[in-house]
């Protein structure tokens, strides 16, 4: 009964991570909310997502996905 939990890995709660504090110029915000609407995701994972991919540890955004951020990003212009 209740959430599941909804942490990267089974059993784990995005709760019991710890906490980071960013401090983001508007249209970045902007850019970080388009995605994570996008691919359907919150924002802290697509934070994640997103380091992993700098790392070269994930893939990127597809190219399909970079279209649909752009054009969110256009609708809220």
């Amino acid at each position: 009964m209740g959430r599941r939990p909804t942490g990267i890995r089974p059993g784990e709660k995005a709760s019991e991570y710890q906490k980071v504090t960013l401090r983001l110029p508007g249209d970045a915000v902007a850019e970080l909310d388009a995605a994570a609407r996008t691919v359907g995701r919150p924002r802290w994972r697509v934070v994640i997502d997103a380091v992993h991919a700098y790392i070269g540890a994930a893939a990127p955004l597809t190219d399909a996905e970079r279209r649909a951020v752009r054009q969110l990003l256009a609708l809220k212009s």
